[in-house]
């Protein structure tokens, strides 16, 4: 399993896998209620029946929270809300009023749970405890906020509260990313990638398969638009995207590509082996360039803790 998307946590949390498994067994994934409209819980992240909630590899722990949801359209809610609505009008002799249609709105939208299709989503987190880090592999704001609810919840159920922060930099990455952009030069061991998007106010301008040496580009800068999105590639060959949000805030990493090593783990190996060691070899080369990043970003603000260097995990 290779990472392609990432946001950065510091986390202090148990140490051994038994330890965890302990706290995520108290939200562990039963299946979704007849008239429930959503349901998240852990799973094994191999997706094997009755298998552990924690795969461990070295000091590595995968995770996987699923979200379970009822599929009810908007369309169908609409019918059959016209037929209520016209059974009550025949029956009181008059329309229903506003507090009325919302009462009746909902009962046919409870009505139409039981019977609804529904869809199931996972994301995936990844452990660190020797580092305190958390990793959650995604880009969307919804589904960190659900892994952040469960995680927080499973470690309460317990009678525990886990230290769960976000990551800060002590220079705002949209001050550093603008630097960089006017420039055509970037610090350490990145250089420009082919992607950028710069925003003001409502205003929204992206660059996609690019070069960023652009005259516009420096234009719009200058005019007052900030970079949340800057595609680079680190020498390792590795290449990203970094994304924050206009206050600087949810720094996060999407579209990961390893380069020259992407899907090519070395030597022959059995399926398991090979996720193992894609999930080993991504983990260490992804905190590498991360912390390269936040150093030239200023650093990891104090109350944050520094991140793994990148030396492999044993």
């Amino acid at each position: 399993m290779l990472l392609r998307s990432a946001f950065v946590f510091s986390c202090d949390c148990p140490h051994s896998p038994e330890e965890l498994e302990e706290v995520l067994a108290s939200r562990k994934f039963s299946g979704i209620g007849q008239l429930d409209v959503d349901h998240l819980g852990w799973v094994n992240p191999r997706e094997l029946e009755n298998g552990p909630l924690v795969h461990a590899v070295n000091s590595i722990f995968l995770l996987a929270l699923s979200k379970e949801t009822k599929i009810v359209p908007a369309s169908t809610v609409k019918k059959k809300l016209a037929a209520a609505e016209a059974d009550a009008t025949k029956r009181e002799g008059r329309p229903p009023s506003r507090k009325e249609r919302k009462a009746l709105k909902e009962q046919v939208y409870e009505s139409l749970l039981p019977g609804a299709p529904t869809r199931i989503k996972q994301t995936f987190g990844v452990l660190i405890p020797p580092k305190k880090q958390l990793l959650v592999l995604t880009t969307s704001a919804k589904c960190l906020e659900d892994f952040h609810g469960v995680f927080t919840d499973s470690f309460m159920k317990r009678g525990m509260r886990p230290s769960f922060r976000k990551l800060r930099t002590v220079q705002p990455p949209s001050l550093k990313m603008t630097e960089w952009l006017l420039n055509n030069e970037c610090d350490g061991g990145f250089v420009l990638g082919e992607h950028c998007e710069l925003t003001h106010e409502k205003s929204k301008v992206r660059y996609t398969a690019l070069e960023l040496d652009r005259p516009e580009i420096r234009e719009h800068l200058l005019e007052g638009k900030v970079p949340v999105k800057l595609g680079l590639r680190h020498e390792s060959t590795t290449s990203f995207i970094i994304s924050c949000g206009s206050a600087d805030e949810d720094l996060g990493f999407s579209k990961i590509h390893y380069g020259d090593n992407d899907g090519k783990t070395e030597g022959e190996g059995t399926a398991d082996e090979v996720f193992d060691s894609d999930l080993v070899f991504s983990v260490t080369e992804f905190l590498g360039i991360a912390n390269e990043l936040f150093e030239a970003f200023g650093g990891i603000a104090p109350d944050v803790e520094v991140l793994a260097s990148g030396e492999a995990f044993q």
